[in-house]
């Protein structure tokens, strides 16, 4: 913790990020309504506090141990009865403590931030209605699953969440369509809620557009904690009584946003699950350290990020499950050559690697409003703290105790 106290970068990094919240939330004007200006806002906040860290992180875990090595600081320690699992859990717990504390201070800014947002717009207006019912909160997305159609009429079961919040009052289900043409005519959609009793809780009459999300909001009271609830849809005839059509698309399930909690709770479990991302980059550049001397760790931990980074696009794009079939001709089957079973292989083992440490995603969720759950910031501290990072210590304490220190560098 000195030692980042000591260094200038870390320190600059700092104040840059505070520049950056402060300059966005002087300077963010959105789409002209309150709730769309502080969505921009929480989403720019977060990415910017992810990347000032992430950089931050990297730069003081890479020179926790290499510069100790270098400047032989380092010999004062090694001849004392500490293990080298000790060294590495202390240099990675003073790291990880700093960035707890710039993440707190980020955390309070945004936190004063949706308050000042809140206190700005009018309880029963349009913007008050918006702020309150679409991003201060926190909101289960559960994925309607379709179920066999009956004639004219699509139908989605929705699980709901063990827990509904009764603020705001209504849930907000967003669908959309495929839509060949641009400014296509609305059409006159028809949905219901039946709960599992098969009694019909809600029914409502709307224009749905073709192109873009369209949203429909639910009234809570028809919804209960822990039920299946069925949703139907069917498209009534148009002025001309001639039949219409529409396709949901098949990139875009049909979602319903359900309020669970509130926005507090849910902007500390997003910071918690950014803190487990950034504590495996901690454990990540203390290891990197103990193998390359300072400059070397810190260009080998910034391309060891970009390339996971740049897998999630070219990997996961040419999985063998995305591959295009090969056509056959009568009996005969064309078998793979070696160099794309090889490849195929290959993107299997990276994908396994790779696939957890990009599974945890909080961007762009905050500020939809979208609840991070206690089941994901626990898994994630299970799999990137202990496991990467474990394998990462183990990795880290096989190299320091084959690495002479006290030859010249």
């Amino acid at each position: 913790m000195r030692q980042a106290v000591r260094s200038r970068f870390v320190l600059c990094l700092f104040v840059l990020m505070l520049s950056l919240l402060v300059g966005f939330a002087l300077t963010i004007k959105g789409d002209g309504t309150a709730a769309g200006r502080l969505q921009m806002l929480l989403s720019y906040a977060i990415g910017a506090v992810g990347v000032v860290l992430g950089m931050a992180v990297l730069w003081l875990a890479c020179g926790s141990v290499s510069t100790e090595i270098e400047n032989r600081r380092l010999h004062l320690v090694l001849v004392k009865p500490v293990r080298n699992v000790e060294l590495w859990i202390g240099k990675w717990l003073g790291i990880v403590t700093v960035a707890m504390l710039m993440l707190a201070v980020a955390g309070v800014f945004l936190a004063v931030a949706g308050q000042v947002a809140l206190h700005r717009t009018v309880p029963g207006s349009a913007d008050g209605r918006a702020v309150r019912q679409q991003v201060l909160l926190a909101r289960h997305l559960a994925e309607a699953v379709r179920i066999p159609d009956v004639p004219g009429e699509a139908r989605w079961h929705v699980d709901c969440p063990a827990v509904i919040s009764a603020s705001p009052a209504v849930a907000t289900l967003q669908y959309r369509f495929v839509s060949p043409l641009r400014d296509l005519p609305a059409v006159h959609v028809h949905w219901e809620v039946v709960g599992p009793d098969g009694a019909q809780r809600f029914a409502v009459d709307r224009q749905a557009n073709m192109d873009g999300v369209n949203q429909l909001d639910v009234p809570v009271a028809h919804l209960r904690a822990g039920e299946r609830v069925t949703l139907s849809f069917r498209v009534h005839p148009s002025e001309s009584e001639s039949p219409q059509y529409v396709t949901f698309h098949p990139d875009h399930p049909v979602e319903m946003l359900i309020p669970t909690g509130g926005f507090r709770a849910n902007l500390v479990r997003t910071l918690l699950l950014m803190f487990c991302r950034i504590a495996l980059l901690a454990a990540l550049g203390v290891t990197v350290g103990t193998v390359f001397t300072f400059p070397v760790a810190v260009f080998v931990a910034v391309s060891m990020v970009v390339v996971t980074l740049f897998t999630q696009f070219v990997v996961f794009s040419s999985a063998p499950e995305r591959r295009s079939e090969h056509h056959h001709h009568g009996e005969e089957e064309e078998m793979p050559g070696w160099v794309e079973w090889t490849g195929d292989h290959l993107a299997i083992g990276i994908r396994f690697v790779v696939a957890p440490v990009l599974r945890y995603q909080v961007r762009g969720r905050l500020a939809a409003g979208v609840s991070v759950p206690w089941a994901e910031v626990h898994e994630a501290a299970g799999i990137l703290i202990f496991v990467y990072g474990g394998a990462l210590c183990a990795l880290a304490c096989g190299a320091l105790r084959r690495r002479e220190i006290a030859l010249p560098v």
